[in-house]
């Protein structure tokens, strides 16, 4: 039995131009746990599913995602984060509970690094009762970049990934699945599209490397006129 998931920011909950995001992915991705940012609540007929667990974060306009298509889903809640950190814990038969959370960093008061250092701070009592596992757009590069790479990786980018590897037992998928490459787009930022942001990622529990299957970044043009950010995608075996 493999445990296919799969992270996408939708862009503003989409729009009449950019509509389809929902029907794309069940068609064409098929995840068991579908992590999303910046959507609306999903439509059983655009998706069909099991437990879906949506929380606002923009009133009226658009929130955070966790959806299973066959799983049930316990929610769980990480303080100080409602509407941008969805998440619940699901029983795929593993030694520890497993806890899955759809993340969306927003700036806050003190820009995206400061803020992701609060949401570790926040999550460490998690993972110390469960193996976690983080999906969706960190806004903070989630994967180590190189001297020299462009973009390059800031000291605080470096310092919250290193807490997310050693603090909450991390890894991130793509990179991991990638040693060596350069890190994949998965933001066509509008300041610059041909730049390859990599602020989409998942990551896994250390325990779970050796289950890692795959992990790839979805692109084409069809997906570029849904959104400004590509689906990213991990794969493991149970």
């Amino acid at each position: 039995m493999n445990l296919r998931i799969a992270a996408y920011n939708l862009l503003a909950g989409g729009s009449a131009k950019r509509a389809g995001h929902w029907m794309m992915v069940r068609d064409h991705i098929a995840p068991d746990i579908l992590l999303t940012q910046e959507c609306k609540a999903p439509d059983a007929q655009q998706f069909p599913h099991k437990t879906k667990i949506w929380t606002e974060a923009v009133k009226r306009r658009w929130g955070t995602a966790l959806v299973a298509t066959s799983l049930d889903v316990t929610p769980v809640t990480v303080r100080g984060f409602r509407g941008w950190i969805t998440g619940g814990e699901v029983d795929v038969g593993s030694a520890r509970p497993l806890r899955i959370f759809s993340v969306h960093i927003p700036a806050g008061e003190h820009g995206y690094v400061r803020t992701v250092h609060r949401m570790i701070d926040r999550l460490k009592p998690h993972a110390r009762v469960a193996d976690l596992i983080l999906g969706g757009d960190f806004n903070v590069a989630v994967g180590f970049r190189e001297p020299g790479d462009v973009p390059g990786m800031s000291p605080g980018e470096r310092k919250v990934l290193t807490r997310l590897v050693e603090e909450l037992d991390l890894f991130p998928c793509w990179q991991t699945h990638h040693p060596g490459k350069p890190l994949a787009q998965t933001l066509r930022w509008t300041g610059n599209r041909a730049a390859p942001y990599h602020c989409d990622g998942i990551f896994a529990p250390s325990s779970w490397r050796d289950r890692l299957q795959s992990c790839e970044v979805v692109a084409g043009s069809e997906w570029d006129r849904l959104s400004d950010h590509n689906p990213i995608v991990a794969e493991f075996s149970l």
